[in-house]
């Protein structure tokens, strides 16, 4: 998959693809940044194969994507902050779905998410089994649409990102 596709702008994931979504914005109990934080804000380049493949505008209130696509924080794209990460929290249909950011100290930023599975892939059964042995899944069925949804604590989230639960991709800044 190309990092555009997987990039702040997955609020809506591909409709071929289930993902592992939220019940709430994450980290719950965490309380919303009204903005992005001066740190995160600038230009960064995505490439794939050591090409560059688009430009990410992360601004004050929200970020853009090339000259396309454009996202402002809102009641259904949330950004919170805990333990030296940033979560941004996208509320899509029925559920909430999650990219975790992390700044490096040269000031490139590392875009983490949870793996999507192409619908009909028997190797979610295995994921969500390891999964659950972090928290628990609730698989619920909404308009013909399978939802696996999970509810961690925060040090449960902590967890997940330890485990290697979330693929990183780098975004260097420009």
């Amino acid at each position: 998959m190309k990092p555009w596709l997987y990039t702040f702008c997955l609020l809506s994931l591909l409709a071929a693809c289930t993902e592992i979504s939220y019940k709430e914005p994450q980290p719950k109990g965490i309380r919303v940044l009204p903005e992005i934080p001066r740190k995160l804000q600038g230009r960064y380049l995505i490439e794939e194969n050591n090409e560059p493949v688009d430009t990410l505008y992360a601004e004050k209130f929200g970020y853009r994507l090339g000259k396309d696509e454009v996202a402002s924080l809102s009641d259904s794209l949330v950004l919170k902050q805990y333990k030296g990460y940033y979560f941004l929290s996208s509320r899509n249909n029925y559920a909430w779905y999650l990219r975790i950011l992390r700044i490096q100290k040269n000031g490139d930023l590392v875009f983490m998410e949870m793996k999507a599975f192409p619908r009909e892939d028997e190797n979610i059964r295995n994921y969500i089994s390891e999964l659950e042995t972090v928290v628990p899944v609730v698989i619920t069925e909404v308009d013909n649409e399978t939802y696996y949804i999970i509810d961690p604590q925060p040090k449960q989230l902590l967890e997940l990102i330890r485990k290697g639960f979330f693929k990183e991709v780098v975004f260097k800044r420009m």
